[in-house]
């Protein structure tokens, strides 16, 4: 049994890639989210349960954190890491991957995503719809692509980094810890750890505080 953390498009992504896997997947208890109002409604038919919290203690449900914003997803995660909750890893049933791909506790894989061949995922990553992540390439924990990001081989995006939509990063790139890349930037050298990257090619727009560095 699992139960998905948050309400808003990944949530209900993860919840579609649930349900395709049909009888062969976990039962979907539900949703969980902080936001009061929501308690006690349903998303696509699948009802709010309650706070975040209310995972806690339940030691035959895991939990899958769908949170988008990689900040906002390792706080809530490590908080209820903390707290002896277990996570489960989801992947659409049409992603394709190799037999050499492993991943870590957490992560969401969506649809028509392509792992190919000595892939690392580390735990609470999530791959977007479409992307794809090349040959030896490695994604440290709460590392997050957007749809339709393509990674070429031999690439590293450490830990928090984030890529939005349709970017692309050439081969044997490095995207730093906690850094921000925009949508269809191409990445053409690496990227410094907590900076906000764009355009083609993609160059640095701003860093962000010492205060939320990762």
């Amino acid at each position: 049994m699992v139960v998905l953390i948050g309400t808003g498009g990944l949530g209900r992504e993860t919840l579609w890639a649930l349900r395709e896997t049909g009888d062969e997947g976990p039962e979907v208890l539900g949703f969980l989210t902080n936001r009061d109002a929501e308690h006690g409604t349903d998303v696509c038919g699948t009802p709010v349960l309650g706070p975040e919290s209310w995972i806690v203690g339940r030691r035959d449900v895991k939990a899958i954190c769908c949170i988008g914003d990689p900040r906002a997803r390792r706080r809530v995660a490590l908080s209820l890491e903390r707290q002896a909750v277990q996570f489960a890893t989801v992947i659409h049933p049409s992603a394709l991957r190799s037999a050499h791909v492993n991943l870590g506790a957490g992560c969401v894989v969506g649809a028509r995503a392509v792992l190919t061949t000595q892939v690392i995922l580390g735990d609470h990553v999530v791959v977007g719809v479409g992307a794809i992540v090349s040959h030896d390439s490695r994604l440290e924990d709460f590392a997050t692509l957007g749809p339709g990001v393509v990674l070429a081989g031999w690439t590293t995006v450490q830990y928090g980094a984030e890529l939005g939509a349709g970017a692309t990063m050439v081969p044997r790139g490095t995207i730093g810890r906690g850094a921000r890349v925009g949508a269809q930037a191409v990445i053409v050298r690496d990227v410094p750890p907590n900076t906000t990257v764009a355009g083609v090619p993609a160059k640095q727009l701003s860093s962000f505080p010492r205060d939320q560095w990762l």
